[in-house]
This record gives structure tokens, C-alpha cells and sequence, in this order.
């Protein structure tokens, strides 16, 4: 009976010991991703970077002194899904925010809905105009590139190499038609003779690319631009080059090193853009690097890891300007925010919410040091204020309210 008081009594300290670590409690984010089917490599990846902000945090004594908690949900890449979840995560949960990037659709129902719980919405990857555009909301901040910007780095790339043949292949929904008509607008301003000898649209999760690439090569193209992600952008690659295609192919997600696992050495020469890209050599990229390997237990900071670790981050810098977990209070914070990000300052605009940044260019030459099968290295670097969009070109639209 000593022994058994002894252990009670020890347990008892150890749990006292344990509350008194957290006195302030705990704030629950939720996670509203994509988490089976084709497509969940994109959500493992935007776990990884949410995991890997969130440890770094806890560990330096947690968010206004609470340590942050997540709620996953799987969404299974259908709005309708997203939907049900948030309303779960908000009113049962308890969730202070809810996180996604895994697919435009989907995050635009999210955000559609949020005016409705007065909760933020934090977009890390979904890029689809809309969202901080015509359909714009107070409660959406936007940490990642928008379709305009992204395809704005490609097109200044495209434009001085020279190649005036484009073909655009992307998936028929809101973010493929995005890429496809910010492309034109944006090569026709820098490269005006170019001419657009093809537009195609298939479904998402495709896996027979053959009669476009047929169309492609009838079309006398001499470089693709797609805006295709996951599965679709390796089958892509990886078909295209296995029945002879063999111009270069201008991407926005080939960082993704499940992709890249896939294409190999079919991707060489290919080219993409985003907000970084592994291997930017200066101190502050490879700090960067270095400290997202170490929280995240050994993986990198590419794709939409990267992007999302970069919008949780901003997303709790915003509480603490704030000083306090009130979404009204955290979206004055937000607005205007200035966040030393890895090749320079990422700035929320406070009119729409869209981050505004640097977009780093790649191509696909080798073998790096950080995967073993070939994956983009980084040549050049677009300063923030040549990739930006005005209010007008994004399609701002004031909220209304509902």
C-alpha cells in the first residue's frame, strides 16, 4: 500500500509538473486536407510543413504561451466534404483556424463558408484567382502565390529564352483555366509575337495523356505551359517523353519531389517557378533549410511543405502582433503583415489578402543533395514586385457581406 501512495503520489507530480509546462492551455488548429486517394502525397506534404512550424513553436513554449494542438480532417479533395468538416472542426472541435492547400476547389468552398463561423481561413497552396479575388472574403489570407503571380515568373522566364510556339495543357477546373488565361495575358505583354498554338483541358486524375501530346507535337510548339499537379503532372512528363516529345515543359509544381520521384530523368530541361525552391545559396535559404530539416524530423522544405510551414509561420506572427487568438484582432494584425521569408520580405496586402513575394525560377539538371533522383535547381530569383498583380488584373472584388 506504501508503494502504490508512492506511485500515486508520483504520478500525481508528474501531471501537475505537466499542466504546469502549458498553464495557458492549448489552441486547436485545424487541418482540413486531403488525406487518401491519388492525391495524398499533396496532403502529406502540407501536414509536414504545418507539423514542422507548429514543433518549432511548442518547443520555444507554444502561441501566446498555449501550446498548439492539431485536428486533422480528410476532405477527400470534394468541397462538399470540406464543407461538413469545417463546420465539425469549428463547433465541435473547437478549431481557432482551418488550414488547407490541397486543391482550388476545395478551398474555395472553405472560404465561401467562413464569413458564416467568423474564423480565418488560411490558404497555403490553393492558388485558384477567385479565392482573394471576385470572391474575396475577410476571413481568407492567402500565404502562397496566386495563379497570376505564378505564371507571371514563367512567362518573364519564356520571354526572354527566345520560343515564340506555346501549347497550354491543364486540368479542367478553376485553377487549370486560371493558369491557361493568366499565361496568355502575361506572355502577349512581355513577348508579343508569341502565338498560342494549342489550349487543352482534361479531367483531373487523367491517365492517358497520349492524344494530347499528339496534339501537342501536330502543333508545331516549341515549349508547353502546364499548371498540372500530383499525379497528373508526372503521368504528363513522363508519357510525354516516352512518346517522343521533347520541347521543354514550363510547370508550376514540379518542386514536388513525389512528382519528381515519378519522372526522373524525364523531367530534364523542364522548368519551373514558385514562392522557393530548394538550393538558393545564400545564408538565409540554407538557415531556412537547415531548421525546417530539424523540425520536421529530416525532410525538406519543398513543394507544398515549404509553403505551408511559410503560412502557419505568418499566420502566428500575425497572433502575436496581435497579442491575442481574436480572429477580429488577428485580421487587423494580418493585414499589412511584413515576414522575413527565405529569398526575401513576404508582405500580406491588407486590400485582398494575397501575399506578396519573390518567385524563384528552376530547371530540372541533375541530381541535388537532396533527393536521389533528379529535381529542380534554382537559377534565378523575380523580385516580388515584377510577379505581382494589381487589384484590378486579380479580379478583387470588395466584400459585400452575407
Amino acid at each position: 500500500m506504501r508503494r502504490l501512495g508512492i506511485l500515486l503520489a508520483l504520478a500525481a507530480a508528474l501531471a501537475l509538473a505537466a499542466g504546469s509546462a502549458w498553464a495557458g492551455g492549448v489552441v486547436k488548429f485545424g487541418v482540413n486536407e486531403i488525406r487518401s486517394g491519388a492525391f495524398k502525397s499533396n496532403g502529406d506534404r502540407i501536414l509536414w510543413g504545418i507539423k514542422a512550424a507548429i514543433k518549432e513553436v511548442n518547443e520555444k513554449g507554444g502561441l501566446l504561451g498555449k501550446k498548439i494542438v492539431l485536428v486533422v480532417e480528410d476532405n477527400q479533395m470534394k468541397p462538399e466534404i470540406a464543407v461538413r468538416n469545417v463546420k465539425k472542426m469549428i463547433l465541435r472541435d473547437g478549431c481557432q483556424i482551418i488550414i488547407q492547400g490541397s486543391s482550388s476547389g476545395v478551398g474555395g468552398a472553405i472560404a465561401q463558408i467562413m464569413p458564416r463561423y467568423k474564423k480565418i481561413y488560411l490558404d497555403v497552396c490553393a492558388e485558384a484567382m477567385g479565392i482573394t479575388g471576385q470572391n474575396f472574403t475577410p476571413y481568407t489570407f492567402r500565404t502562397c502565390l496566386n495563379a497570376g503571380m505564378h505564371v507571371k515568373g514563367l512567362a518573364q522566364y519564356f520571354a526572354k529564352k527566345g520560343l515564340k510556339k506555346v501549347f497550354l495543357i491543364n486540368q479542367d477546373y478553376s485553377w487549370g483555366h486560371d493558369v491557361a488565361k493568366y499565361y496568355k495575358k502575361f506572355i502577349k505583354q512581355l513577348a508579343p509575337d508569341t502565338q498560342i498554338v494549342g489550349e487543352e483541358y482534361h479531367k483531373v486524375f487523367n491517365k492517358d495523356f497520349a492524344p494530347y501530346i499528339s496534339k501537342i507535337q501536330a502543333s508545331g510548339a516549341e515549349y508547353v505551359i502546364t499548371g498540372n499537379w500530383g499525379t497528373d503532372l508526372a503521368q504528363l512528363i513522363v508519357q510525354a517523353r516516352s512518346l517522343g516529345l521533347k520541347i521543354p515543359i514550363g510547370c508550376t509544381f514540379l518542386d514536388d519531389d513525389a512528382v519528381m520521384s515519378i519522372a526522373r530523368e524525364s523531367a530534364m530541361g523542364c522548368v519551373t517557378a514558385n514562392m522557393y525552391l530548394l538550393g538558393v545559396n545564400t545564408p538565409r535559404a540554407k538557415a531556412f533549410e537547415e531548421k525546417f530539416h530539424k523540425y520536421s524530423g529530416g525532410k525538406w522544405p519543398s513543394f507544398v511543405a515549404m509553403e505551408a510551414y511559410l503560412g502557419v509561420k505568418m499566420y502566428m506572427e500575425a497572433v502575436k502582433k496581435a497579442g491575442s487568438f481574436d480572429t477580429q484582432k488577428v485580421i487587423k494584425a494580418f493585414e499589412g503583415l511584413k515576414y522575413e521569408g527565405p529569398v526575401g520580405t513576404m508582405t500580406m496586402r491588407a486590400k485582398d489578402h494575397q501575399v506578396q513575394t519573390p518567385v524563384v525560377i528552376g530547371q530540372v539538371k541533375g541530381k541535388t543533395k537532396y533527393y536521389p533522383f533528379v529535381y529542380p535547381s534554382p537559377i534565378a530569383i523575380i523580385p516580388a514586385n515584377q510577379v505581382s498583380l494589381s487589384l484590378a488584373d486579380s479580379g478583387w472584388r470588395p466584400y459585400k457581406g452575407r
